[in-house]
């Protein structure tokens, strides 16, 4: 039983051969040794277009919005069986289009070329298992007043194995985040690769600053560098980030069908059970119904209707879809029994990279605190009014 998304052809056209050549063909041992994807490979799918569809137009791009790309996004993900390569794909994206958004000319003529077109790669330097107020990794004036030096640690950075460039967001003097623009090659820039759980060939690292010197000119962000993080990585990229997932899910619902079609047991197929049938039924309502939420956060964005710096929509969509592709695989290897649990089955692999999204934009327990919160907030507030109109009248 052959199973092909016909939802994914426009992108299988111009992208499979490519993804099925150099991608899928040898993702087993490239996740085995955490070998991460290279800007060779990354190039050939940016001479293809691949980084055009969200390039605003005046960059030569197709101009399109979050909803749009997320379903080039799903599509990759459905046919690339390395998860690692959409979402290093969506890691870079989101890069360039932070950079643009500072609208630094200087800045765009040294980088968004060879980003653009895969010869140089760009990472988000953030994560320090903490909040930003109490970042360690910090920066000061120099002697001369024209440097900063930076020193400090960022534990898990998407990319930064194969990335050039890094924004790296530190704690300036006055206890605000500063965003710097680092080079890989700058002196005391070190890369650590860390093995991880899933997404293995993202490049994931640690980066260390050691009396990093910097020109005033990589100065990217000056004050309120939380604020930029929110609205340029963190806020606009939850949602955006489990489109892929929800592709790979897609995939992987379709693998688990295709086993128990060819599967028998006591002289049935494995489909012809009811049970097995109520489990796909719930899988795919599982999908349909986060893929519903995930596309309406994304359309939300484009039509400009969320919160830019904290959307509890695009938030929620985010939790509801990595729950939903976590308990997917959770259920196709219930049904598939050992062969699920092969390599060559890429279930575990699935299993494994799906994980690694609920640690995510976000943990999904922070994320329920902060949804809590924030509705909390609301609703007092809105009986203060309330309550403050009834005063008045």
């Amino acid at each position: 039983m052959r199973i092909d998304w016909q939802g994914a052809r426009d992108v299988k056209a111009v992208y499979g051969p490519l993804i099925e050549g150099e991608l899928n063909s040898s993702v087993i041992e490239r996740d085995r040794t955490s070998t991460p994807i290279s800007h060779d490979l990354i190039s050939k799918f940016a001479q293809l277009g691949l980084y055009k569809y969200h390039l605003p137009k005046s960059w030569c791009g197709l101009g399109q919005g979050y909803a749009a790309w997320g379903q080039v996004l799903e599509k990759i993900g459905y046919l690339s069986v390395d998860a690692s390569f959409p979402f290093l794909i969506s890691v870079r994206m989101s890069f360039i289009t932070a950079l643009l958004a500072l609208e630094r000319d200087d800045v765009n003529d040294q980088y968004i070329n060879d980003l653009v077109e895969g010869r140089r790669g760009g990472a988000f330097a953030y994560t320090e298992n903490a909040d930003a107020f109490t970042f360690t990794s910090c920066a000061v004036r120099d002697k001369d007043i024209d440097y900063f030096v930076l020193n400090g640690v960022k534990e898990i950075v998407t990319g930064a194995e194969t990335a050039d460039v890094f924004m790296v967001f530190v704690r300036s003097n006055t206890l605000d985040v500063q965003v710097f623009l680092v080079r890989a090659d700058d002196p005391g820039v070190v890369v650590l690769p860390r093995i991880m759980l899933g997404c293995r060939s993202t490049g994931i690292s640690s980066l260390s600053l050691n009396n990093v010197r910097l020109h005033k000119s990589r100065l990217l962000v000056a004050s309120d560098g939380l604020s930029f993080a929110q609205r340029y990585f963190l806020n606009c990229r939850r949602s955006l980030q489990t489109t892929l997932f929800l592709g790979r899910a897609r995939a992987v619902i379709e693998a688990a069908v295709d086993y128990v079609h060819r599967t028998v047991r006591n002289q049935q197929r494995l489909i012809d059970f009811q049970h097995v049938q109520a489990v796909v039924g719930e899988m795919y309502i599982l999908l349909e119904s986060a893929r519903a939420f995930v596309y309406h956060a994304l359309l939300r964005q484009d039509l400009g209707a969320s919160d830019p710096y904290w959307d509890p929509v695009s938030s929620s969509a985010k939790y509801q879809a990595v729950e939903a592709v976590n308990k997917i695989v959770s259920m196709a290897l219930s049904i598939t029994g050992g062969w699920g649990y092969t390599e060559n089955s890429g279930l575990g692999r699935a299993q494994r990279d799906f994980a690694s999204l609920i640690a995510g934009a976000d943990p999904q327990e922070k994320l329920k605190v902060d949804l809590g919160i924030y509705k909390i907030h609301e609703l007092e507030m809105q009986e203060q009014r309330k309550y403050q109109q009834e005063l008045k009248e």
